[in-house]
């Protein structure tokens, strides 16, 4: 009966080494398992941390970028209102060289107007000379005769005369006017052309 004990105790004591091997074995495979998960799991750590740094450089970018389309759309903007502003001005300058240009005939109409007045300013004064130097030296002495008073038609003649320089001179004023606002509009229109 002891000998089936002892029996009994060697197999169970075998058993039970080779469960503990077993268990033993189980434990160095986890053991490796376990480090191998502490090995990625450091390596996803990392990754993780260099992804979130990629991601905050990411979102700066964005906000860079984002702030850079702004302003291009507020100058956008502005730049647009510039060009409405331009473009107005433009068509009132063109207009108004087309008013201009109309009244460049009117131009040339008071400038034939002056020479008008120069030639018969030239053929009075002509005139007021001549009888001038026939009052002086009279040629025909029976013609002429000493009155009192002074010779009215001479005198006309004199405010013929002033009124013709009165008007000369207006009208002169008035062409040389018309002629630097057209220069002037003319020179404003072909800087705004080249905009």
């Amino acid at each position: 009966a002891a000998e089936t004990s002892i029996k009994n105790y060697k197999a169970e004591i075998q058993n039970l080494q080779t469960i503990i091997h077993d268990a033993e074995r189980d434990r160095v495979r986890q053991k490796k398992q376990y480090e191998i998960v502490l090995d990625e799991r450091d390596i996803l750590g990392t990754q993780l941390i260099r992804r979130n740094d990629e991601l905050a450089l990411l979102y700066e970018k964005i906000r860079i970028q984002q702030s850079t389309l702004n302003k291009g759309e507020i100058q956008y903007s502005n730049r647009l209102t510039d060009i409405k502003i331009l473009k107005r001005k433009v068509n009132e300058l063109r207009r108004e060289l087309h008013i201009l240009k109309a009244s460049v005939s009117n131009v040339d109409k008071l400038k034939r107007e002056v020479v008008q007045l120069q030639k018969e300013l030239r053929e009075e004064r002509g005139r007021v000379r001549a009888l001038s130097e026939e009052l002086d030296n009279p040629l025909n002495v029976h013609r002429w005769r000493k009155l009192e008073g002074s010779d009215p038609s001479t005198f006309e003649m004199i405010q013929k005369i002033q009124t013709l320089q009165k008007r000369l001179i207006a009208k002169t004023e008035e062409v040389v006017e018309k002629d630097m606002l057209i220069q002037e509009k003319e020179k404003l229109y072909v800087e705004l052309k080249k905009i």
